[in-house]
């Protein structure tokens, strides 16, 4: 009876192992992640490392799950977006909102890690003279815009039917030298992101921003639908899990307190 029950537990633990090893041979490969650089979200800073809240988080994450992955930065959102259309390359994308018709190609989790707020951004100047209320306040204006953003679809309505002039960049970088240096009026930019940059970069006082905001929307890392990582589907949610609990016990607030972010 000992014998057998003996040949029995081995047997089980044969299996388990063999499963482990089968298991770990499917996920041998990094994960790979997608995003566009965006001081303080995900930046390399001054000792040429990858930082920031989205690299914070989504570290804690996946030591959790005891997962390898690698992020890459990609030096446009229009460049990162034709990866994650059509192609194989990535398995996830940093952060997104909410879009319909984005789901053909990412998976959104559940969990959301930002509520970004977005506002025009103007020269401080010219506060009291550039008013926001309904996009018609801004007849006339040259207005910055981002290749490959995304933006709310009266604020596109009012951009093709002429209310402003639109003056289209590959990379929102660019907006705020061209703003500083008057060659537009406005921008619409995400308000967290900008004003963190301004006090970096000692220009907070010569820019301000409208009261009204543009948009303000919870944001998400997505998961690639084309993506070949083998247990993508399994991994969404225990992301869930884990970002819940990061919510719930302060971890998440903690890293937007390490970026000087509220």
């Amino acid at each position: 009876m000992l014998l057998l029950i003996r040949q029995l537990f081995i047997k089980r633990l044969f299996i388990t192992v063999f499963f482990i090893a089968i298991s770990n041979q499917l996920i041998a490969r990094q994960l790979i992640i997608g995003g566009i650089p965006e001081i303080p979200i995900r930046y390399i800073d001054d000792d040429g490392k990858l930082v920031g809240i989205d690299v914070d988080i989504i570290d804690r994450v996946f030591k959790q799950l005891n997962l390898d992955y690698k992020v890459v930065i990609i030096s446009s959102s229009s460049r990162l977006e034709q990866l994650w259309k059509t192609g194989k390359t990535l398995d996830m994308v940093f952060t997104y909102s909410y879009k319909k018709w984005r789901t053909k190609y990412l998976i959104y989790p559940k969990e959301s890690h930002i509520t970004t707020q977005y506002h025009f951004f103007i020269l401080r100047k010219n506060m009291g003279k550039i008013k926001y209320d309904t996009f018609s306040d801004l007849k006339g204006l040259k207005m910055g815009m981002t290749e490959g953003f995304s933006y709310t679809p009266e604020f596109l309505q009012a951009a093709e039917s002429g209310v402003f002039y639109v003056d289209k960049v590959p990379i929102n970088d660019l907006h705020m030298k061209k703003l500083l240096l008057g060659r537009i009026d406005i921008v619409p930019l995400p308000t967290m992101v900008t004003l963190y940059e301004a006090k970096v970069g000692n220009y907070r006082d010569k820019i301000s921003y409208l009261p009204k905001p543009v948009k303000d929307k919870p944001y998400y890392n997505t998961f690639v639908k084309a993506s070949t990582f083998p247990i993508i589907e399994e991994l969404i949610p225990k992301y869930d899990r884990i970002l819940k609990q990061m919510k719930e016990n302060g971890e998440v607030k903690a890293i937007f307190a390490k970026y000087g972010v509220d």
